[in-house]
């Protein structure tokens, strides 16, 4: 019997073929694992909305560095350092 670990988990069916492409490219064998009820019912959102991409065990940790997001291009979650400009520099900076 083969063991499974999920590696990534969404609601959307098109990011899931996405991760499966991705580790694909990288060697790793994975597949799409979804609730049949959810999938027969067309639910999107919830328990039986989950999408899971599994993989081997011995294959976890390198799905997991290549599905993480680039730290690199990470987007901040501070806004303290975004700068707004008015596409009009005449308007007022009063904002209502």
């Amino acid at each position: 019997m083969t063991e499974w670990m999920i590696a990534y988990t969404t609601n959307d069916l098109v990011d899931a073929h996405i991760a499966v492409g991705r580790l694909e490219v990288e060697g790793i064998k994975s597949f799409i694992h979804r609730e049949v009820l959810g999938e027969i019912i067309g639910i999107t959102y919830g328990t039986l909305g989950k999408v899971n991409v599994v993989v081997n065990p011995a294959d976890y940790d390198r799905a997991l560095a290549i599905l993480e997001p680039d730290e690199l291009y990470a987007l901040s979650d501070d806004n303290e350092d975004i700068i707004y400009y008015s596409s009009h520099p005449d308007e007022s900076d009063d904002i209502e």
